[in-house]
């Protein structure tokens, strides 16, 4: 079954083909637009569609298209993420994202001054850090729209998990405009990440809204609770363990 990607609907087929060079897409029977426009279109149109957060182009992403690499993305956006992290603290532009790191790893560059694999291990510490963050994030958010079916017993008869798991992914992908501060150098990072984050929210709100057939206040009810479950992670797990590694410093 496939999906029309202007009202939702499940439909049979999205083409019908007459020879090897000849097809005409299929219309919806609900809403009576063609049911899917993009399997004509060239990729890039269906890229530029994501960006301007265009729900039909999202529904034929996640629906229609034979596109399965979410796990790459997955890689890419934790990569991505981490590295800005790190070369914002290499570099010495401290935003307000990284302000918590400085006490953590300067309490590596104290217990290992001179460490030629310094830089290294604070990369590796932010790689694990952004997993777990994106981690909970996803289990929140997950956790509160299984809750939020139960509650309202309106449980859209296409929702999977994993189809949210993969919105999930695709609407984080949005963060990864925040690498283009490392090539730009902007005076004030802190402005241009406030904006990468509301534009990332926009996308996931987008995203959400697709797989869980909901408005944008229901869609930012659902995630809410998992933007402020990864914003408590961001924050709380470093400062955690510099405590940890301060008191093991005073008991040796």
């Amino acid at each position: 079954m496939y999906t029309c990607i202007n009202c939702g609907a499940q439909v049979d087929e999205l083409y019908r083909r007459y020879s090897p060079s000849v097809l005409k897409v299929v219309k919806c029977e609900n809403c009576g637009n063609l049911a899917d426009k993009y399997i004509e279109y060239d990729p890039v149109i269906v890229l530029v569609d994501l960006v301007l957060l265009e729900k039909p182009a999202y529904r034929h992403l996640l629906y229609n298209s034979d596109f399965n690499a979410y796990w790459k993305l997955m890689i890419v956006l934790i990569l991505g993420e981490s590295y800005r992290i790190w070369s914002s603290y290499e570099n010495s532009e401290m935003s307000t994202a990284v302000n918590y790191l400085d006490s953590v790893f300067a309490l590596f560059d104290h217990t290992n001054h001179g460490s030629t694999f310094q830089s290294e291990r604070n990369f590796y510490f932010l790689l694990c850090h952004t997993t777990l963050s994106l981690a909970v994030f996803a289990c929140v958010v997950l956790l509160i729209t299984e809750l939020r079916w139960l509650l309202l017993g309106k449980r859209p008869p296409r929702y999977q998990p994993l189809d949210l798991v993969r919105a999930l992914v695709v609407g984080g992908c949005a963060k990864l405009l925040g690498l283009l501060g490392i090539i730009w150098q902007h005076v004030t990072p802190e402005l241009h990440n406030l904006i990468i984050y509301g534009y990332t929210v926009l996308c996931l709100l987008t995203a959400y809204s697709v797989v869980c057939d909901s408005g944008r206040t229901g869609s930012l009810i659902g995630l809410i609770g998992g933007l402020l479950a990864h914003n408590y992670v961001y924050n709380v797990i470093p400062e955690l363990y510099l405590s940890t590694a301060n008191m093991t410093m005073l008991q040796t």
